[in-house]
Order: structure tokens, then sequence, then C-alpha cells
């Protein structure tokens, strides 16, 4: 196993992974970043961070599965719930790496809350195109399991201003959540001025919110795109295993500055789905969850290119 910053590059793209995590601190293209870059774990933004074995929140830090409940640490202590997975804390190995290409492993350990056995690996591969991530998740146990999944990297703007850049994600409907974070309903997003299919200018808005009903190609793919007016942007794309998005805005920089990274997640499942059950993958022994995602620079970055890799 080896603790170092992993370092890949292929043509325009360089990218940095971190076995911690198995996280992506950095993604450049033709050395401008992407991607806000991470300082590492343990990171309060989650920038890069791989969720699992579930993204986004478990309210209250406990769930029932199988009709036995479970309580989980609670890792987010202002609202006392357990928020983006395990996956992100723990030390991976490396078990293939060349210079475009880097895989890694771990197996989630049982603990209070977790009495499953849970297999992770990842693979990140740059090609002329940028870089994709894929995750496979596989129940090692003889027993059923809850899973879910995500991606929580923060898109930059490239060559000019948050406050200037367009955001485009082509979903129908915005879930609405309490003061806790816990999910509540959902509307339409031209009813809450949060329709972005057409693309929208960032400027001061605030959200932290999940999307779904999302437009796709006729892959089954999707992707959303923060650009620059008539510039350069950044365009993430997910395959069919993902139907909400979580989009973020804070209102800061870890370093105190302006804002300038936009979270966007795609997730297997909407938050709190360890409870509520909507979305969630229920993996039979030796079953496996494939997902993958896509991030790439481009100019024509309201195009409707596929977003398959």
């Amino acid at each position: 196993m080896s603790a170092d910053l992993v370092q890949l590059r292929r043509g325009e793209y360089a990218c940095t992974v971190d076995p911690r995590g198995a996280t992506l601190r950095r993604l450049t293209h033709l050395g401008v970043d992407l991607v806000e870059p991470s300082p590492g774990v343990p990171d309060g933004a989650f920038r890069g961070a791989l969720l699992a074995p579930w993204p986004n929140r478990i309210g209250t830090a406990t769930y029932v599965f199988a009709g036995e409940q479970h309580r989980l640490p609670v890792s987010e202590p202002s609202r006392g719930h357990a928020l983006h997975g395990l996956a992100y804390a723990l030390a991976w190995t490396v078990l293939e790496e060349s210079s475009e290409r880097v895989r890694l492993g771990v197996r989630v350990p049982t603990q209070p809350g977790w009495p499953f056995r849970l297999g992770l690996v990842a693979d990140y591969a740059l090609d002329d195109e940028g870089l994709t991530v894929r995750l496979e998740a596989t129940n090692t146990g003889d027993s059923r399991l809850p899973y879910g999944c995500g991606f929580h990297p923060y898109l930059t703007c490239p060559g000019g201003s948050f406050h200037d850049a367009e955001l485009m994600l082509p979903a129908a409907t915005r879930l609405e959540t309490d003061e806790q974070m816990l999910l509540t309903g959902s509307v339409p997003v031209d009813e809450v001025g949060a329709d972005f299919r057409v693309p929208g200018v960032m400027g001061e808005r605030l959200l932290d919110h999940c999307f779904t009903d999302i437009g796709t190609d006729e892959h089954g793919d999707a992707a959303a795109v923060l650009r620059m007016p008539g510039r350069s942007g950044v365009r993430i794309g997910w395959g069919s295993w993902a139907g909400w998005v979580q989009v973020h805005t804070p209102a800061r920089s870890a370093s105190g500055e302006q804002r300038h990274g936009l979270a966007v997640e795609p997730m297997s499942c909407p938050p709190d789905a360890f409870r509520s059950g909507t979305g969630l993958v229920r993996l039979e022994p030796g079953e496996r969850h494939d997902a993958w995602w896509h991030l790439t620079a481009t100019l024509d970055a309201m195009s409707d290119r596929p977003a398959s890799p």
C-alpha cells in the first residue's frame, strides 16, 4: 500500500488522486483547475470525495434495515446526522498504477451502525477527453446490505468570476428540506427560480438543494455544465445510475475568500435514503453496483454531446 499522492497525466489533462479516501485532489486542463483543489482529508467541504456507502445525510444517524435498527456515529454535529458515508476517511490500497490510470480498493470495515461487508474499487483514468472515474461496490458478506454512492467535486470557472458563471442542469424538480436539511417534499424548478434547464447566471444565488427528474440523452446519460458565458467551462457527465444531483454553493471558500467553486454531486439516491428507502440499492451477497462520472473542459460547454465517456 502507498500513501503517496498519485499523479496522472494524459495530453492536456493532469490530475492528482489521494489514496486517503480515493479522493480527487486536483484536475487541470492546460494547467488550469477544473475543480477546486482539495487540501486532503480531513476536509470539511468534502472536496473531490467519493461518497459511499451513502451520499448526503442519514437523518439522526439512525436507520432500520431488514428489521434491525442501526445507529451510526454522528458526523454532522450541528444537525446530528451521519454525513457522506464512510469511504472518504479510509486508507485505500493502490491496486494498479500507470501514468494515465490508477485503480484503488478498500474494504469498508464493520463498525457501529454498519455491520455489513462491502468492498469498493475506484478507477481513475485520463484520456484525451478528460477524466473518467468508475466506482464498483461489491457485497462481500453473506447478507443483503443497503447502499448508495455519489461524487463531490467543486466545479470551477476557468478564466472568470464565479458571480458571472452560468450553470446548466437539465432537472425539472427540486427537493425541499427543513432547517435540518431533511426532505419535506418537492417542487417544479420553474416555481422556485431554480430552473437551470436554460443556463442561469449564478450571481448571488445560495443553493444547497437536491434536484431530480433529470433530462438524459438517448443512452440514459446526463450532464451539468458550469461555464463563463461564451467562453470555457467544465462539464460533468454521469450515467443512469444517478437519478439525483445535489448542488451546493458555499458562501465562502475554505480560505475565507469569496466563493469560486460549485459542488455538483451526482448521487444514486436522494438525501436520507437509508430511512426513506427512495433510490436505495439493496445489494445481495456477491452482487455488484457500478457507477461512473466524467469531467472534461469544453469551449462549447452547452453542447448536447452525449455524456458517456
